[in-house]
């Protein structure tokens, strides 16, 4: 019951290119097809606050030469000069995906019905390519989040069987995604149904039966949705697959809207709140971006995150353009710090208006949580919106941080829908359209992406006191050679990390400064800590350095990079805006050049011991 439309003259022939959104960063077929599989589920979830169950079935059966399935798809397969693995295997391998807990595919399911405005799934899943009618919070934006589906098949196809909440029919179709080709001398469009008629779908009783029977199909009445994938492709592991859902939905399976079972011919695999902590720690995360990640540390994070009352967070006080400062804390800055500076997580709410072409402005938030974790390898963060993990978004700068940013409320998480790449893994500013919807959009956009990174530099001060193990593991000064610790070392007095009036002569020079001894007499080498920032209008500018403003480098290659030059001395270590130098000679000098003429320099230079 395949069927290809034969193309007429003068009809031009097609070679669809969508595949080529979802071939993003980290993002292999197993992820990108969980995450669009799963994300539709919790789009079409009964109401907000039902739990949704999603399973995934590995399956197989003896190949045979003919099979109402799959026969005549495979020819006009073939004549398309797809590449198969199919050929030389003896088996029918095929994936199952099953939503419980959701409407299925409702609306109308013809053009006259939709063309009067009404919104339809099932129209949109069989009938639109490109275009979607998701709105608000859904996650989906382009209407090619269903094309992953024809990827991951080496048929290019997938079946569906959906059982629909809101007229409680049954109705099964099957699509091809291939390429204009030529089949037994006729030319045929690049697209095949698997229908009755004119592409109807298939309701009867018996029929639809027989296609359950055929794929292990576990719905009996359940409204939701199946999606049967022939011959998926070898990257597609139940391995991959769990560790997919880990991955992308850690959040919402902790959060308890969702619970995913992956299953195969010799084992299954069920994920929810309680196990995912126990199934993440034995996963093998070789080879992924969770590599070498304290995994389960995190997902505790998550689960603390998730459930933190509301009276524990704090709430900056308004929403300015164009970051989020200091002063949006307000007096409670400094007990934030504390919470920070101790290891805790610091959850804070964060105001935000959407405006609209019309000057129309919609008041909504997101949410941060943020901990420092001194046993954390690298930096830590995700942004979560309406469920779906956005990964390719890296902001953080501040080293051992775990941070995670949540919009799930519906103004907001509409606006960064609206603006996230096909495949959902960015918020982009140059998204079609974006700009037309809103009025500040860049700017708004770019206050939300920055958050993490703004309020992680706000929190991380050092603490009040002098600390004799400052910046240790960073600016380490070895002992000379043949220098023994014995049994019992004397502590000497913590030295002061003041400037001692008098030592530095500081001078700006053009797009820098000039450093030197003010007193050379009796010279005896030492080490000085210099620390530079520009100046702020408000708070302290050394708790507001942002390293997009500029970094020390000794190479100098790329923007915001100003090299140091010494004589007399030398440079030990430099970390971002700190330099550490060792003095060597009275006619010391420290030259810079390169800052923006346009603000004002603000130098921290302080004598410290070995």
């Amino acid at each position: 019951m395949w069927k290809f439309r034969p193309l007429g003259e003068g009809e031009p022939e097609r070679s669809p290119h969508e595949a080529e959104f979802f071939n993003v960063g980290d993002l292999d077929a197993s992820a990108s097809l969980v995450r669009e599989a799963i994300q539709n589920s919790l789009d079409a979830r009964l109401n907000s606050n039902k739990q949704v169950h999603v399973k995934f079935t590995l399956g197989s059966e003896p190949k045979k030469e003919s099979n109402p399935y799959y026969s005549d798809l495979l020819s006009h397969v073939q004549s398309c000069g797809f590449k198969l693995d199919t050929a030389n295997k003896d088996k029918f391998n095929f994936l199952v995906i099953e939503d419980f807990g959701t409407k299925g595919l409702d609306g109308p399911i013809t053009r006259t019905e939709v063309s009067g405005g009404q919104k339809s799934n099932y129209y949109n899943l069989w009938w639109r390519e490109g275009i979607s009618q998701k709105e608000k919070s859904d996650a989906g934006r382009w209407g090619l989040g269903k094309t992953v589906f024809f990827v991951c098949s080496e048929l290019r196809s997938f079946w569906g069987l959906t059982i629909r909440q809101d007229d409680s029919r049954e109705l099964l179709l099957g699509k091809a995604l291939l390429k204009s080709h030529r089949h037994k001398g006729t030319q045929y469009d690049y697209y095949g149904y698997y229908c009755i008629g004119e592409n109807q779908p298939i309701e009867d009783s018996s029929d639809i039966k027989k296609f359950k029977q055929q794929f292990n199909i576990s719905r009996n009445g359940d409204k939701g949705l199946s999606i049967v994938i022939p011959f998926p492709i070898s990257d597609i592991t139940q391995q991959d697959i769990v560790r997919a859902v880990i991955q992308h939905y850690f959040y919402s399976i902790i959060s308890g809207l969702l619970t995913v079972e992956v299953k195969s011919d010799s084992d299954s695999t069920c994920l929810n709140k309680q196990n995912i902590f126990e199934i993440a720690s034995k996963s093998n995360w070789k080879g992924t971006s969770w590599e070498n990640h304290p995994v389960t540390n995190l997902l505790y994070f998550i689960h603390n995150a998730v459930n933190t009352q509301e009276s524990e967070f704090v709430t900056l006080d308004k929403f300015a353009l164009p970051k989020i400062t200091e002063d949006l804390f307000g007096e409670k800055i400094e007990s934030a710090q504390k919470l920070f500076a101790e290891g805790k997580i610091v959850p804070t709410k964060i105001p935000i208006q959407i405006t609209l072409p019309n000057n129309t402005t919609i008041d909504s938030y997101f949410k941060t949580f943020i901990q420092k974790d001194e046993q954390l390898p690298k930096i830590e963060e995700f942004y979560i919106r309406s469920g779906i993990t956005i990964s390719e978004i890296k902001m953080v700068k501040t080293n051992n941080v775990r941070a995670l940013l949540t919009a799930e409320d519906e103004p907001i998480a509409r606006f960064l829908g609206d603006s996230e790449s096909p495949a959902h893994t960015d918020w982009k500013e140059r998204t079609e359209d974006f700009k037309l919807k809103y009025k500040n959009a860049r700017d708004t956009l770019r206050y939300v992406r920055s958050s993490l990174r703004e309020i992680t530099r706000i929190l991380d001060v050092p603490t009040v006191g002098i600390d004799p193990d400052f910046l240790k593991d960073i600016f380490h000064i070895p002992r000379e050679q043949g220098e023994k610790l014995g049994d019992e070392v004397n502590k000497p007095d913590v030295p002061e990390l003041t400037q001692r009036p008098g030592i530095f002569s500081i001078r700006p020079q053009p797009g820098g400064f000039h450093i030197s001894l003010a007193q050379k007499n009796s010279f005896e080498p030492f080490y000085a800590l210099i620390e530079v920032v520009y100046d702020t209008k408000t708070g302290n500018p050394f708790n507001r350095y942002d390293p997009w403003d500029f970094i020390f480098d000794k190479s100098g290659h790329g923007y915001g990079k100003i090299v140091p030059k010494v004589k007399g001395g030398k440079i030990n270590k430099i970390v971002r805006n700190k330099m550490l130098i060792s003095i060597e000679s009275s006619k010391f000098e420290l030259k810079t050049n390169g800052f923006d003429q346009n603000r004002d320099v603000v130098v921290s230079i302080k004598r410290v011991q070995a």
